[in-house]
């Protein structure tokens, strides 16, 4: 635990050297400004005896307040020149920060987004990264402070009067020992509530996507199981938390502002009997009291390290996940067509295999579609191919070299995906067709458009391409952002074209015409299609049928209508499904 805790602080020491010239400023101004704040405190001493003085020393006095005064306008000038400096820090490391995850997440394969939950996620891309942000710009000049001005009044009070120093610091071992008791198990407090932290997100997100669902089965917040849990949970974490350590906070605090309790007998006693002078009082009595009360500070500072320790260490965490392998140079493929070559997959280490040693040749020019029952593994075959996710066992093939030996720039340059679940990002109809080509031309967004069916409702809208989606594409219909998420690949123009379920959301009519726009576009490309919908793939020039993550049979359409038992029984009951109507049951099944 300990050597995790030193690991974490040294995390945090290598972000803060790489903007050290900043934190450096930071830190000496802040230093030099809490130097200068004792200045007043000494000040206020000597003009104590001047004003008492017979006669009264008025231009000690006058000096002293000039002097006061300048040193509280040097310090406020250093403070703000420390608050500048760490912010412009805080802010650089942010970016970096953020820079690293975001390359991060697009470097790793999508099993490590079953790993971890969108809270998680959520909590270590925002938040933590934002509570460091936080702590180097607004804690770490408190933190200096904190270390420096207990040793600085405590040095100075030491030169003035040994006696009153250590009776300034009688309370400090009650004090230390009850924030010793205060501070017991910080670090695991910290994980569980972190842990609640991430439930909570991840409850809260889950409610927010599915709040049409919830309002319309008249659902509430304390109905919603998930949520529900998760901030009764906080509350009790909460509640314990401050039963086992509010005692020990309690006192530290009464015991820190309690130095007076000792300074004024001992001080007023030691001036009667002469051996301390007026100045030397009235200083221990302003300052004394701020040398315990200095140890409140440092004690925030040590709570906020050790809270973004935990935040540094879950983004080292991220950062230290396995990326997709890097190849070692350029390899280049001989043509366009994707193999499976004894492809084994499962999704967690030890967990069953989703898919078991297929094998087959999709060839360039040709429409190859995979059919088979739900869970026979026909869209992780596609993933496949993309380095979505990567083969457990056997190898998948572009053009004769095994997709890992190939970056994955040049990988994915090479593909076109589309998947029946689309997203569209906030923005308008322009900016998401455009991030499959930035420099298409208005005469190319316009063809790929009217291929994918999709110009017409776009020249229909008042602003056209300038229209905003909204949200995930909250103000198209699914049909719209499907025939979208088509025309963004159209305009992509690569040779492989990867389709899952593609026409799921379109009408009859408009699903015929995007068949016709995707077999044109199939010339001199390799096409693997995931259809559920057998009619839309009848035509293919290959079809693979998967059942169980085996190859149960592969051929064309007659073919496999002819020999295959699997096949018949999945074109029977979606031609039993076109016949089905409301109030009339389907037609009795054909034998097999």
């Amino acid at each position: 635990m300990g050597d995790r805790a030193a690991g974490n602080q040294s995390g945090l020491l290598s972000l803060l050297a790489l903007e050290r010239p900043f934190v450096a400023a930071s830190a000496v101004s802040a230093t030099l400004a809490t130097a200068l704040g004792l200045v007043p405190f000494f000040a206020v001493a000597q003009m104590a005896a001047a004003i008492y003085a017979q006669p009264v020393r008025a231009d000690e006095v006058r000096t002293l307040a000039f002097t006061a005064a300048l040193a509280l306008g040097a310090r406020a000038v250093l403070v703000a020149v420390a608050n500048m400096c760490a912010h412009v820090a805080a802010f650089r490391v942010l970016h970096v920060l953020r820079m690293r995850l975001v390359r991060k997440l697009g470097e790793v394969p999508l099993s490590f987004f079953s790993r971890h939950g969108t809270g998680e996620l959520k909590k270590t891309l925002l938040d933590d990264v934002n509570d460091i942000e936080a702590f180097i710009a607004h804690n770490f000049p408190d933190a200096v402070a904190a270390v420096v001005v207990p040793l600085s009044t405590a040095v100075a009070l030491f030169w003035v009067d040994w006696r009153m120093t250590l009776a300034s610091l009688a309370m400090a071992p009650l004090a230390i020992g009850s924030m010793a008791i205060a501070l017991r198990n910080s670090g695991q407090a910290h994980a569980e509530w972190n842990d609640v932290r991430n439930r909570t997100n991840a409850a809260l997100l889950e409610y927010l996507r599915g709040i049409h669902v919830i309002k319309t089965f008249g659902l509430t917040a304390r109905r919603f199981g998930d949520l529900s849990r998760a901030i009764g949970q906080g509350l009790q974490w909460m509640e314990r938390f401050m039963r086992t350590n509010g005692r020990g906070y309690g006192l530290f605090a009464a015991l820190i502002g309690s130095s007076l309790l000792v300074l004024v007998p001992l001080g007023g006693w030691l001036y009667l009997q002469g051996s301390l002078t007026l100045e030397a009082l009235v200083l221990f009595l302003v300052l004394g009291p701020q040398l315990l009360t200095s140890m409140l500070r440092l004690t925030f500072a040590q709570g906020n390290l050790d809270r973004i320790s935990l935040s540094v260490a879950r983004i080292n965490d991220m950062l230290a996940s396995p990326s997709l392998s890097a190849p070692g140079g350029a390899v280049n493929p001989a043509h366009h067509g994707v193999s499976f070559r004894g492809v084994s997959f499962r999704y967690d280490e030890g967990g069953p295999e989703v898919l078991r040693e297929v094998s087959f040749d999709a060839k360039p020019g040709q429409v190859t579609a995979l059919v088979g029952p739900s869970g026979a593994g026909k869209t992780t075959l596609v993933r496949l191919v993309a380095r979505l996710w990567e083969p457990t066992g056997g190898a998948v093939e572009l053009g004769g070299v095994d997709v890992r030996a190939l970056s994955l720039d040049a990988l994915l340059s090479k593909l076109s995906l589309v998947f029946q679940d689309v997203f569209l990002f906030h923005g308008t109809l322009r900016d998401n067709l455009t991030m499959a080509r930035e420099q298409a031309t208005q005469a190319e967004l316009d063809a790929a458009c009217r291929a994918a069916r999709a110009y017409d409702f776009i020249d229909a809208l008042p602003q056209k391409y300038e229209t905003v989606v909204g949200e995930r594409g909250a103000r198209l219909s699914g049909g719209e952002k499907q025939r979208l998420s088509i025309a963004r690949a159209l305009l992509k123009d690569a040779p492989v074209l990867l389709l899952d379920e593609a026409t799921a959301f379109a009408d009859p009519e408009n699903e015929a015409r995007i068949q016709e726009a995707l077999s044109e576009l199939a010339i001199g490309r390799t096409v693997l299609v995931v259809a559920h919908r057998l009619s839309t793939i009848a035509t293919a020039d290959h079809i693979v049928v998967l059942d169980g993550g085996r190859v149960a049979d592969q051929g064309t359409h007659e073919a496999l209508l002819a020999r295959c038992p699997l096949y018949q029984r999945l074109w029977h009951s979606h031609t039993d499904a076109l016949d089905w109507s409301m109030g009339a049951p389907a037609k009795e099944a054909a034998p097999c």
